[in-house]
């Protein structure tokens, strides 16, 4: 059985600064994803929007769930050392 679908992250950065540098922290993750996964990323001044969409077999379900635990586990590490970065 397919699953189609979409997942939208919203995360509101500290700045529009902080979500640009963000993405470019980002992005170089989202390259090859599983088939069947497409994503993107991109702000909206300061707010980071994380979109995934997903075409898959039933049994694969759990490569979206990994990549969107990825995604966020990342973006954590970006956040933290942005903050640190301000002292």
């Amino acid at each position: 059985m397919r699953i189609r679908g979409k997942v939208v992250l919203e995360i509101t950065m500290d700045s529009a600064n902080d979500c640009q540098v963000a993405i470019k922290s980002l992005m170089p993750d989202e390259m090859g994803l599983p088939q069947g996964l497409s994503s993107s990323i991109r702000c909206i001044d300061n707010k980071l929007m994380y979109e995934i969409s997903y075409d898959i077999d039933s049994e694969r379900l759990l490569s979206v769930y990994n990549t969107i635990d990825d995604f966020i586990r990342n973006l954590k590490v970006v956040m933290n050392s942005l903050n640190q970065l301000r002292g």
